[in-house]
């Protein structure tokens, strides 16, 4: 099956992301997939899934503000920081006051220091911290700066919350319901995480994978598809002819005499384009050389555009 874009998947609770990524390759039929941002298994909701052609975007997708419908229990810490974890303390001083609670969950709003958790995909020295964890050992981790953007209590019916929370990427939930739980002093860890959000991608576009598979018998996957153009929508697109653009799908940069004459939008250097057919479909993503203020200056063989990622299109092959 011919597919190439972004396919929004609502993923189960108790699978992995890889383990998804496997599954819809085999519904679709896809010769290659990827998922841009990885679920843990309890973690359900937005899982983008890049499919042949589209997973060219991955790197592009990575760096996306994430939001998360989040649930913790107060008085008992686990290992892992999650309902899936070893207990390791528990604590019968929980809190009542919800005027405090959400006082608490306030003051983790803007830029905090968080710790990565050993639980965790992070390497030292080439080994994923989960194995060292799963032997039992505990290594030093340096806290790295994260920014949650907004953080709300949603509900509180001790010793649960349920909260809302928009944060940076890379960014550990469970390791927020941590350390909310270490400012309440009572510890706390994660039961429930659904994200509703993952850069572009809402959960009002997500399909459960029973529903991707109904779409393959009816013949209505596209539907689901985000074509590539589509899937950066904040990135300017600039329009280019079917010259430039058979050398652009080859990975060919872009000079000033390339783009002589051609609409361009104002961009400084280091800004990322999308340069696109007459009909919108995307052909490759380039970095700017150079400002646009720039470009009357400029020698023809000077270089405008950088190709990042291009991509294969019939016509051009």
């Amino acid at each position: 099956m011919g597919l190439d874009g972004v396919i929004i998947i609502d993923k189960p609770c108790g699978v992995s992301s890889s383990a998804v990524v496997l599954q819809v390759k085999r519904i679709i039929g896809a010769r290659k997939a990827g998922h841009a941002g990885t679920l843990d298994p309890l973690a359900t909701g937005v899982l983008p899934l890049c499919i042949n052609e589209g997973t060219k975007l991955v790197p592009f997708f990575m760096q996306g503000e994430k939001e998360y419908i989040a649930t913790l229990r107060l008085g008992i810490e686990t290992d892992t920081q999650d309902r899936e974890g070893t207990v390791i303390r528990r604590s019968e001083k929980i809190p009542l006051d919800q005027s405090e609670v959400e006082r608490i969950f306030n003051e983790f709003q803007g830029e905090v220091l968080q710790t990565p958790p050993m639980f965790s995909a992070l390497k030292h020295n080439g080994i994923p911290l989960y194995r060292i964890a799963r032997r039992g050992e505990n290594i030093p981790r340096r806290a790295r700066r994260i920014t949650i953007d907004r953080i709300r209590v949603l509900s509180f019916d001790a010793p649960y919350i349920s909260f809302f929370v928009r944060c940076s990427p890379g960014t550990y939930i469970r390791t927020l319901c941590a350390d909310i739980g270490a400012r309440l002093h009572c510890g706390a860890h994660l039961v429930e995480l659904k994200r509703v959000r993952n850069g572009a991608f809402h959960i009002t576009r997500s399909l459960p994978l029973e529903d991707l598979r109904n779409a393959v018998r009816n013949g209505s996957v596209g539907k689901h598809l985000i074509p590539l153009n589509e899937a950066l929508p904040d990135l300017p697109a600039v329009v280019i002819d079917r010259q430039l653009g058979k050398k652009v799908s080859h990975g060919m940069p872009c000079s000033a005499r390339d783009v002589a004459g051609m609409a361009l939008p104002q961009f400084a250097a280091g800004n990322r384009i999308k340069l696109v057919t007459a009909d919108g479909r995307l052909i490759a993503i380039a970095a700017c050389c150079i400002e646009s203020d720039a470009l009357p200056g400029l020698a023809p063989h000077q270089l405008v555009f950088k190709i990042l990622r291009n991509f294969q299109l019939q016509e051009f092959d």
